[in-house]
């Protein structure tokens, strides 16, 4: 019970992530490096991005984090059936700031294995527009996903070349409300307890290590708030009811070391095309890649990075499909998932032989997006009437009005976000 009350704090913090909804990074010395580790050792912290990479750990160390993520919203909508004209305002997300902690605990057992503990948010994302102008379109949209995993790695040292596999928990939350013609919703937050594994390779050839990893997908189910969502909002073509898969990762990495200069170079998949629910909202396998570089003394340490996925999200035709409009719609004002490109960098100061103090910072530029949602205003508009005692005829020559320019959902979303953290080797 302990546990799972930590892990709720954990996943309860977490708002807003980079690449979809996963963290481009876990801990101050990846996310400083654009978020590379498949290849490149971050002492306990590689137990995120690459479990066998905990193999160069000597004795003990432990590290521990804490993110805060500021991201920017906002958003603009003529898709409300009461709002006929064109768009005149733009409101701004009060989801602007989140918290998110981590720690990792990484042991050396004998010449060959090494094992490990670790507990972070490690993906999420939310908007809050309860208090939107009411001229926005917004529906008053209010959502809330948190992702936090706790993963036992073991890794296994023969020669040159290192496996490890890792048993993950992975604890979720999520909720959604928002308000309708009909009403305000009144969904309460649900939970979600989901297993998974991931499994690292790492070989190493003087200077040069390449890097291997998979994460399987973890299945999550939140009761009432997707089902509850898509119904009151007349979506059909949603059938996955309120499950909500953490998508399956597969990459590859490779880390060149020359003096004390560090280059890290890593590419992954993330399957969101594949994963029930993400796949229902037209989301699609995202590609991601990340550049690093990192130079280190025995006492201080800077780092660089450039981390970049193209959105998964993508605008379904909504000019005359109801169910596209509305999912357009919902990925724009619910989970604008929509930055790209990522601006890292990251540093280290030893205080001791013992204790190290680390930073990295964030900057994702401003991404902005539109998606067609007039076939949801004009099914909301001819709704609308006939609940208010219009005849056919009537409700349909007032929905023609109101989508007769067309409709559409725009976004915009920029990010920053800061991580400290501090390693004890002992």
């Amino acid at each position: 019970m302990k546990k799972l009350i930590l892990l709720s704090t954990i996943a309860s913090a977490t708002l807003f992530a980079t690449n979809g909804d996963l963290m481009i990074g876990d801990g101050a010395k990846a996310t400083g490096m654009g978020g590379v580790g498949m290849a490149v050792s971050h002492g306990a912290e590689s137990l995120y991005a690459n479990p066998a990479m905990i193999k160069d750990v000597k004795g003990s160390e432990f590290t521990g984090y804490a993110t805060m993520f500021q991201p920017d919203v906002n958003f603009k909508s003529d898709a409300h059936p009461q709002l006929t004209s064109a768009m005149t305002a733009t409101s701004k997300s009060d989801a602007d700031r989140s918290f998110i902690p981590g720690f990792a605990y990484v042991h050396r057992n004998n010449d060959n294995i090494v094992w490990g503990i670790s507990l972070a948010g490690t993906a999420g994302m939310g908007t809050d527009y309860k208090k939107a102008k009411s001229n926005s379109g917004a529906f008053g949209m209010q959502t809330e996903l948190g992702i936090a995993k706790l993963s036992v790695p073991v890794a296994y040292t023969s020669g040159d070349l290192t496996v490890a596999v890792a048993p993950v928990l992975q604890y979720s939350t999520l909720e959604i409300n928002y308000q309708t013609p009909a009403g305000a919703s009144q969904n309460k937050k649900d939970s979600s307890v989901g297993l998974g594994v991931s499994a690292g390779l790492a070989y190493d050839l003087g200077d040069l290590t390449l890097g291997g990893l998979y994460k399987s997908k973890i299945a999550a189910n939140y009761k009432g708030n997707i089902s509850n969502a898509m119904r009151d909002f007349g979506v059909r073509s949603v059938t996955s009811g309120d499950q909500l898969d953490q998508p399956a990762e597969i990459g590859v990495g490779a880390a060149y070391k020359m003096g004390n200069n560090t280059f890290a170079f890593d590419a992954k998949q993330v399957q969101w095309g594949d994963a029930t629910g993400y796949k229902d909202f037209g989301w699609e396998n995202q590609n991601v890649f990340a550049l690093g570089y990192q130079y280190a003394t025995a006492t201080w340490g800077v780092r660089a990075g450039y981390n970049y996925g193209k959105s998964p999200i993508q605008e379904l035709e909504g000019a005359t499909s109801f169910d596209n409009a509305a999912v357009n719609f919902f990925n724009l004002s619910g989970f604008p998932a929509i930055v790209e490109q990522h601006y890292t960098l990251g540093a280290d100061y030893s205080l001791s032989k013992a204790l190290t103090l680390s930073f990295a910072g964030v900057y994702s530029p401003e991404v902005s997006n539109s998606f067609d949602t007039t076939a949801m205003t004009y099914g909301m508009a001819y709704g609308g009437a006939l609940q208010q005692g219009a005849t056919q005829a009537q409700a349909q020559a007032g929905a023609g009005q109101a989508a007769a320019n067309g409709s559409t959902a725009n976004v915009t979303h920029s990010q920053t976000a800061v991580t400290v953290g501090a390693t004890y080797v002992f």
